[in-house]
């Protein structure tokens, strides 16, 4: 497999999704809810309908693979069956704005011990690389610096609200033309059918990678190869 350019999803791929987003998104939706003067309604419905119980997320739930208007939408449903008026357009704003305002308040870990230097020895090896994150600008720029690799991609793609959001396949089109590189010769990393339907679409190949052995598991049938994390994708490549 000649491998010439790696496109990367961040969250549960390059850091460790829990620890970060669901605490976060609890101090956003508590936020929202002070906002709109409703501290009644349940956090946990809200954390609920994004597919999160007991500080777990679900890998298929919105906030593992939804982009932040998905999510807007999905907190604004609950927030009409309790009663409060709020337009689905209301409720985007202040969902972006929320996790703006609460994008410290969660713990940016790393997936291995190694991230930094798992990259760089890809980057050597003259592969060009990218992230393709349905995060917004703001946050994902801080969560790479947090994890000390911001300096080692070639390009990053995030939800801009102009371009395509994964699955759509433009990200890797557009990443692929700017590094004169073939499908053929193309990899996406990413721990969600999201990922995957994003490298199908694109033409390219697909690893699956993943925190939790049940995600794992969902991505087996799909992907062309699942690790437990990217650690182990340099002697994937080797051997192949």
């Amino acid at each position: 497999m000649d491998i010439q350019a790696i496109l990367f999803d961040k969250d549960g791929t390059l850091m460790k999704f829990d620890g970060y987003w669901v605490e976060v998104s609890r101090h956003a939706i508590n936020d929202i809810l002070r906002q709109i003067g409703r501290e009644d309604i349940p956090t946990e419905r809200l954390l609920a309908a994004l597919g999160v119980k007991d500080g777990i997320s679900d890998t298929d739930g919105l906030l593992c693979k939804g982009t932040y208007e998905q999510i807007g939408l999905a907190l604004n449903a609950v927030l009409r069956e309790y009663g409060a008026a709020v337009s689905e357009a209301d409720s985007i704003q202040m969902t972006l704005a929320a996790y703006d305002k609460n994008a410290d308040t969660g713990k940016v870990e790393p997936v291995c011990d190694n991230l930094r230097e798992v990259l760089l020895s890809l980057k050597r090896s003259g592969r060009k690389l990218a992230v393709v994150t349905t995060d917004n600008a703001l946050i994902t720029a801080k969560c790479l610096e947090k994890l000390g690799v911001a300096d080692v991609f070639d390009k990053g793609y995030t939800d801009d609200g102009q371009n395509p959001a994964k699955p759509d396949p433009w990200c890797a089109k557009d990443f692929l033309s700017r590094c004169g590189t073939m499908p053929q010769n193309a990899l996406m990393v990413g721990d969600t059918m999201t990922d995957v339907r994003f490298a199908r679409n694109a033409g390219i190949s697909v690893i699956g990678v993943g925190e939790k052995p049940d995600g794992r598991e969902r991505l087996v049938p799909y992907a062309d190869a699942v690790l437990p994390d990217i650690s182990h994708l340099a002697d994937l490549l080797a051997e192949a």
